[in-house]
């Protein structure tokens, strides 16, 4: 019996400490604790099919509604889940002349070790941007990790974030070790799947003001996780320990809101990393014209447009019909970065104003920009 009311407890939610508070339109958040055991005993007296509410369900229904009220923070995997690791390899490359394109596809220590020589050549090479993208789709990283990665745009002895420990006073200090090797804004993307490491690198980044953030709004899920086996064949992972911002503020349960929203789907972006795995992601950024009658057309003896019509009334797609997905929030990224681009360079070779000459009677005058025709 005193398993079945610590049962009833946990479904109460009385000893839920790591999640959010849950919604208070939730009549099971409002009802009290005699209201709870009084529901359970005549659903047990009452209930049409009363013999299938056995123990075994009902320690299956109170496991079930706590980790469903915990949400990520708290998750059942399987003990081969728990083992496998991700596919990594560090995707970096320069999608222009001044515009360079890092995405970390597992979050490992050999990927912190290929960022860093990427962003030296980016920085050696006088690249202008940068866009860091974290959405790759990982389990929950490690924050050593994530303070490697926050070491190369941060000054040396900065407190990045903080670590702490439910039910703990004292919070342990993640200091920067080194030097910055990059010191220009970076533009990063993120969304939902964005995870742990993401996430803290995007949180740390944004509030010392060196980052912008473009996508969909994250999870909220910085903290570190512990796994336990639980039988052979499922573990329990849970949250451990909270990451705390160096003003002592927490994205936990909350996440992060992007400066500039922009709809894409988890899945489309699977499929653009999917097919740039090991190439470039440059068609999946760049619209290619549509190829038209020219007079080079006309030399070689084609007609591109005749041709395309051809094929579409014979019921075949065409070649503009058949080019890559688009990543959208990678093409709004480099949108923005060509465009504040264009406006830097304008200013830098546009004429110097119009200065107000005064003359000796005292009224201003403004020069002419047309010489007086006689």
């Amino acid at each position: 019996m005193k398993t079945f009311h610590l049962l009833i407890h946990l479904l109460s939610g009385a000893v839920l400490g790591l999640g959010t508070e849950p919604p208070l339109e939730d009549p099971v958040d409002e009802i009290s604790q005699s209201g709870i055991q009084s529901a359970f005993q005549i659903l047990q007296r009452e209930y049409i099919r009363k013999n299938d509410l056995t123990f075994d369900e009902l320690n299956r229904s109170a496991l079930h509604g706590l980790l469903s009220r915990l949400s990520f923070g708290a998750e059942l995997i399987e003990n081969t889940q728990h083992a496998a690791s991700p596919s990594g390899g560090l995707h970096s490359e320069l999608l222009t002349t001044e515009i360079a394109y890092v995405r970390l596809n597992s979050y490992s220590p050999e990927e912190v070790t290929q960022f860093e020589l990427a962003l030296r050549q980016f920085s050696e090479a006088s690249i202008a941007s940068l866009i860091l993208d974290l959405r790759s789709k990982v389990p929950p990283g490690s924050f050593d990790v994530a303070a490697g990665i926050l070491d190369f745009f941060l000054p040396r002895g900065l407190v990045l974030f903080k670590m702490k420990k439910l039910g703990q006073q004292d919070a342990e200090l993640i200091l920067s070790r080194t030097d910055p090797l990059w010191t220009a804004p970076v533009t990063l993307l993120v969304d939902e799947e964005t995870g742990s490491v993401g996430e803290t690198v995007a949180s740390v980044l944004r509030q010392q003001k060196r980052a912008i953030l473009l996508g969909m709004p994250t999870r909220g899920a910085t903290f570190r996780y512990d796994v336990v086996p639980v039988d052979e064949k499922w573990s329990l992972r849970f949250a451990r320990e909270e990451m705390i911002l160096q003003d002592d503020t927490s994205v936990f349960m909350e996440g992060l809101k992007p400066d500039f929203r922009v709809e894409f789907s988890a899945e489309s972006k699977g499929n653009v990393f999917k097919l740039s795995h090991g190439s470039s992601i440059k068609p999946h950024v760049f619209d290619e014209a549509r190829v038209r009658y020219n007079e080079a057309a006309l030399v070689a003896r084609k007609h591109p447009e005749l041709d395309a019509y051809i094929r579409r009334s014979a019921g075949k797609e065409s070649d503009e019909h058949t080019h890559p997905p688009r990543d959208l929030v990678l093409q709004r990224a480099v949108d923005m970065l060509l465009s504040t681009q264009f406006l830097q360079q304008s200013k830098k070779s546009a004429p110097p104003p119009l200065i107000e000459a005064k003359k000796k009677g005292g009224a201003n005058t403004v020069p002419s920009a047309i010489p007086p025709t006689e």
